[in-house]
């Protein structure tokens, strides 16, 4: 394979971002305003899926730490992001819902946050699964969030069940 074969492979997967960074921004203005004020920014969809949250006015509490319910947003977003992907970006369709979320808050977030979601492939595998049973399934899947400068410091663990139904064709 070409050197020029992995540059444009590159630039496609530089657009995905750019497009996926926009169709977040915008469905979130209009539907999931305070996740439009904590700007995220997607930062990698494969093979790990990571999310970065800064640390901002919005999302800062008065100990100047992020507000539990911002970290929870970024975790909710990184589980969510594959499915995100193929939703806005391949158009498959399918709802998602969150089913449950346990969190272990280590140490408070004085820094801009990255969360991490490694099983991007299982839960792409859960979105094939209930297309071919065209039945609603659901799966817990873990997840890290840590400092952006120092990727050692982690601030949370959590673990999220999603629930995925496919639609029905019209």
């Amino acid at each position: 394979m070409s050197p020029s074969f992995f540059k444009l492979k590159i630039q496609q997967l530089k657009l995905n971002l750019f497009k996926l960074n926009f169709y977040i921004q915008a469905t979130s203005f209009f539907r999931i305003p305070l996740l439009f004020f904590c700007c995220p920014k997607v930062l990698s969809l494969s093979p790990t899926a990571k999310v970065k949250l800064p640390l901002q006015w919005m999302s800062k509490n008065h100990y100047r730490s992020m507000y539990f319910g911002a970290l929870c947003m970024g975790a909710e977003l990184s589980v969510a992001l594959p499915l995100l992907n193929e939703l806005f970006i391949n158009k498959r369709k399918f709802n998602f819902i969150f089913k449950d979320f346990k969190a272990e808050f280590i140490k408070r977030a004085e820094d801009h946050v990255i969360f991490e979601f490694e099983d991007v492939k299982d839960i792409l595998d859960l979105l094939t699964e209930c297309e071919l049973t065209h039945k609603r399934r659901h799966r817990s899947f873990k997840g890290k969030a840590y400092s952006e400068k120092s990727p050692d410091l982690v601030f949370m663990t959590f673990e999220i069940t999603i629930s995925v139904k496919p639609l029905e064709p019209v």
